[in-house]
């Protein structure tokens, strides 16, 4: 294992050069971002619904509701561009004066639900093309894996959100240390990224015999995607074109969904960077005609 472990940050022997090759050609054979749009529909769908579930629980929590609310807000405000950032405070002010209960909260919940296990499915169809394996498990240990991975997901994205919050409410009561606040906030971001990437990359697609690793090259580079991306997708709608000439009042929706489908991209980016380092050290499948292999060695 520590061999391996040593293989895999060491890129298994592939240059910079060789790697970075090999893994925007499987990205464009792949259509990363093509199924990167796939999820991030389902992702869109699943997002206001899920908040509204948050602030109905909030509710219920003394003193959490409103710090929670002001949190989120500045949470978006520093990733997401300036209209996707009005946009999501708008919905979150009309939601959290509409928290339902009973009946309603159920269909919500029901229809949040949807979405989100969509989006995981995507994402497992995604990572097996990525992996250059198919799926052969059952329906049941199938739908075990997207229901697992689905709220793993909703509970790191939950523990980040209230370790952030805590930043926030340290931030508000002791004004010295803004700028080491606003750093950590973003690096307990970027490590539940990093976390969660690596176990989407372990359980998400059908490996049989891989390993698990705490953090894989993919990883991290789906991490830097990811910070890159945010920056850049709010310096293009702020400074270049923010679409209001195109989509009119819909210039936010759009930068929203454009924001999830790069997201989602670095996602499957950083899985096709881990298979092209497998491949080479020889853990994974190997590149042969397009055929696959399983952990067995048996082409499919």
């Amino acid at each position: 294992m520590r061999k391996s472990m040593l293989n895999l940050w060491t890129l298994g022997g592939l240059s910079y050069s060789d790697l970075l090759r090999r893994t925007v050609r499987e990205c464009w054979q792949d259509e990363v971002f093509g199924q990167g749009g796939r999820m991030a529909f389902y992702h869109f769908l699943a997002i206001f619904p899920c908040l509204l579930v948050l602030f109905t629980i909030s509710e219920h929590i003394p003193h959490i509701g409103a710090h929670m609310k002001t949190a989120l807000q500045d949470l978006t405000r520093q990733v997401l561009p300036n209209q996707a950032s009005q946009l999501f405070q708008g919905i979150m002010d009309e939601l959290d004066e509409h928290t339902h209960a009973g009946a309603r909260l159920i269909s919500v919940c029901a229809g949040g639900l949807w979405a989100a296990l969509n989006g995981t499915w995507a994402m497992v169809y995604g990572l097996n093309k990525a992996y250059e394996v198919q799926e052969r498990r059952s329906w049941w240990e199938l739908a075990v894996t997207i229901a697992g991975l689905t709220f793993f997901l909703a509970i790191v994205g939950s523990l980040a959100v209230f370790l952030i919050f805590c930043s926030a409410y340290l931030q508000a009561r002791f004004h010295g240390g803004a700028i080491g606040l606003r750093a950590l906030e973003w690096l307990v971001l970027a490590v539940s990224l990093s976390f969660s990437f690596a176990v989407l990359y372990r359980f998400a697609p059908n490996l049989r015999d891989c390993e698990w690793r705490w953090s894989t090259p993919g990883a991290l580079c789906a991490v830097v995607l990811w910070i890159s991306s945010t920056f850049a997708t709010r310096l293009y709608f702020e400074h270049v074109n923010n679409y209001s000439r195109s989509y009119g009042h819909l210039n936010g929706v759009v930068m929203l969904l454009l924001w999830l489908y790069v997201s989602n991209g670095a996602i499957l980016i950083g899985g096709e960077m881990n298979s092209e380092i497998e491949k080479n050290i020889g853990e994974g499948v190997v590149p042969d005609a397009g055929l696959h292999r399983d952990r067995s060695g048996s082409r499919k």
